[in-house]
């Protein structure tokens, strides 16, 4: 059965484009959406209560990223992506990761650094409480942080795109039993890292990390 989509409500019509790229790629990521299927934009935009320019142009970013593609005489269809698709990503994220935090290790000033070590405890208790959904939205706000400190416009850019991914990439991962102790360790390694100006050790410590989170999200996802 087709997985039909709820009208956009009006308060987040401030980027139509980007808010219907976001539904329609998490659709995909969430496997509402499934390799095969046809996207048809007049029925997409019927349903999302708005008009078919924002529907094509947040298709076209699709394709874009690999998750759709046309054929001919039958359409837009799902492509999805295969556990390759998915190690390419991680590698990806794991390099932008360590470039960043070692651009902001120069840059960074202690009332963000403070903020990062109470972020840190925040995401651990509300980890140990069983609270992953509220874990990954402090863990977000935790990176956020660092992105925003490195003053590198197309780095935080090309980190962006990555950014739905990555935040459901990390909620499997934080799933697997011990997870957390470790994510409490790698975030005071890369804060002491960060409080040093340390740029080679929190870009070590930021590989570290990103490279044991995949590897957790692997295991728990295959």
């Amino acid at each position: 059965m087709a997985h039909h989509f709820s009208p956009i409500k009006f308060d987040n019509k401030g980027n139509i484009r980007e808010s219907v790229f976001s539904i329609l790629r998490n659709a995909i990521l969430d496997k509402k959406l499934e390799p095969g299927q046809r996207l048809v934009e007049r029925n997409i935009a019927e349903q999302l209560g708005i008009s078919r320019t924002p529907v094509r142009e947040a298709i076209h970013k699709l394709e874009l990223e690999r998750l759709v593609t046309h054929i001919p005489r039958k359409g837009v269809v799902v492509t999805g992506f295969t556990k390759a698709d998915i190690i390419e990503i991680l590698v990806i994220r794991t390099s932008l990761e360590a470039l960043i935090c070692s651009i902001a290790a120069s840059k960074i000033r202690p009332r963000e650094l403070d903020r990062l070590e109470l972020l840190a405890k925040q995401i651990s208790d509300e980890h140990g409480k069983g609270n992953l959904k509220k874990s990954n939205q402090l863990n977000n706000k935790f990176h956020e942080i660092i992105y925003k400190t490195a003053e590198s416009p197309r780095l935080y850019d090309f980190l962006n795109t990555l950014h739905e991914y990555i935040t459901k990439f990390t909620e499997v991962a934080y799933s697997k039993p011990g997870r957390s102790e470790e994510v409490w360790l790698e975030h005071n390694e890369i804060i002491a890292a960060l409080r040093n100006r340390d740029s080679l050790g929190a870009e070590s410590a930021a590989k570290r990390h990103t490279e044991n989170s995949s590897k957790a999200f692997l295991e728990m996802a295959f």
